[in-house]
């Protein structure tokens, strides 16, 4: 039994070992796949960058998602239905297999 559980230990501690050197290779498969590096500097400034980033909020045409969006500030439709209705539908919906079942 101790000479099993030593075992298992001594395999996962050589590959926990193992693993930190093949951090730089590319191991996705690809043999001799090289990715290329981007070499592209943009002209702008980090103050040039944060102006457009400003003016694009001011006229609402900042992304909603992704990268750089703010979707805390992202303004949410107000439902018109009561709680008891929402409710309803999701009681609904269960009943009918369009949810899966789960506390309603």
């Amino acid at each position: 039994m101790k000479t099993q559980f030593f075992a298992t230990v001594l395999v996962a501690a050589v590959g926990f070992m193992a693993a930190p050197s093949f951090a730089g290779e590319n191991i996705s498969g690809e043999v001799g796949y090289v990715p290329e590096v981007s070499t592209n500097v943009s002209g702008l400034t980090r103050e040039a960058v944060r102006a457009e980033v400003l003016q694009a909020e001011r006229n609402g045409t900042m992304l909603e998602l992704g990268e750089g969006a703010d979707v805390g500030a992202v303004a949410t439709a107000k439902s018109t239905l009561s709680r008891d209705a929402v409710r309803a539908q999701a009681v609904y919906a269960v009943r009918h297999g369009q949810l899966v079942g789960g506390e309603v």
